[in-house]
C-alpha cells in the first residue's frame, strides 16, 4: 500500500485525485492537506467534496504517515513548500503549473538530495506526443509551428506550461502561441506543423480531469521508490 499526502486537497484536482485513488486498491491518501486560510480546512473531505461523509478531514499540517507527495497546490507559497519538502526528504510529485526559472531551479537543486518528479501534465499522451514532436521537428527543423491551447476560465497561468513546453521544443516565440480561457469543459492541446508540401497536426483533447488524476497515481506507482534525481514524463516513457 502506498500512501499519499495530497496537497491542494480542497481544488479541483484534489477532489479528482481522491476520486480516482477508489479504483487504485494500492493507493490510500493519508493526508488530506490545504492552507492555513482555506475554507476547507477542518471540513470533512467526503462532504466537502462530494457530499458524503468519509471521516477524513482536511489539514494545513502534515504528519508522517506517507511515502509519497503529490503537490497539485497552485503557485502561492510556492516557497515556503519546496522548503517543507526539503526538511520532508519523501518523494514529491509536483504538478504545479505556470512555475518561473527560479522556482524550477529550486526543484532541481533539491532533487540532488531526494527523488522530484515535475509533471504540470500528467497524461501520458501528452508526454508521448512530446515524445513525437521532438522526432518530427528535429528531423526537419524548417517546419513552419503553430500551437494553440483552451482551458476554463479560472485557469491562472497563460499560455499553459505543456504549450510552453512544445513551444521550447519547437522553438516558437511564446509570443506566438494563441490561448483560450473560456467555460469549464474540455481542454485541448494542438500543434501544426507545415511546409509548402505537407501539414501534420497534433491534438490532445482532455475530456475529464480523471486523466490527470489518474495519470498521477500512475506516477506515484513508477516514481515513489525511486532514488534522488529529477524525473519528468519523457524520464517515465523512456524507461
Amino acid at each position: 500500500m502506498i500512501k499519499v499526502c495530497l496537497i491542494g486537497a480542497s481544488g479541483k484536482m484534489g477532489r479528482a485525485v481522491i476520486e480516482e485513488a477508489n479504483n487504485h486498491s494500492d493507493i490510500n491518501i493519508t493526508n488530506f492537506i490545504v492552507h492555513a486560510n482555506s475554507n476547507a480546512l477542518n471540513l470533512d473531505v467526503g462532504n466537502f467534496h462530494f457530499q458524503e461523509a468519509n471521516n477524513k478531514t482536511f489539514s494545513a499540517s502534515i504528519n508522517h504517515d506517507f511515502d509519497c507527495i503529490i503537490d497539485f497546490a497552485t503557485r502561492k507559497n510556492i516557497e515556503s513548500r519546496i522548503s517543507l519538502y526539503a526538511k520532508l526528504k519523501k518523494p514529491v510529485l509536483f504538478c504545479t503549473t505556470g512555475l518561473n526559472l527560479n522556482e524550477r531551479e529550486n526543484l532541481e537543486n533539491l532533487s540532488q538530495s531526494m527523488p522530484i518528479f515535475m509533471a504540470p501534465n500528467t497524461s501520458i499522451y501528452i508526454a508521448l506526443i512530446h515524445d513525437m514532436l521532438k522526432k518530427v521537428f528535429n528531423y526537419d527543423k524548417s517546419l513552419k509551428v503553430r500551437i494553440s491551447e483552451k482551458h476554463h476560465e479560472s485557469k491562472l497561468d497563460k499560455p499553459s506550461g505543456t504549450a510552453l513546453s512544445f513551444a521550447k521544443l519547437t522553438d516558437l516565440e511564446e509570443s506566438k502561441i494563441k490561448s483560450f480561457r473560456e467555460g469549464d469543459g474540455s481542454n485541448w492541446h494542438k500543434i501544426q506543423l507545415s511546409n509548402h508540401l505537407e501539414e501534420l497536426e497534433f491534438k490532445h483533447s482532455a475530456l475529464n480531469r480523471s486523466i490527470y488524476a489518474q495519470g498521477a497515481l500512475n506516477v506515484v506507482k513508477w516514481f515513489y521508490q525511486k532514488p534522488k534525481n529529477l524525473y519528468d514524463m519523457q524520464t517515465l516513457i523512456e524507461d
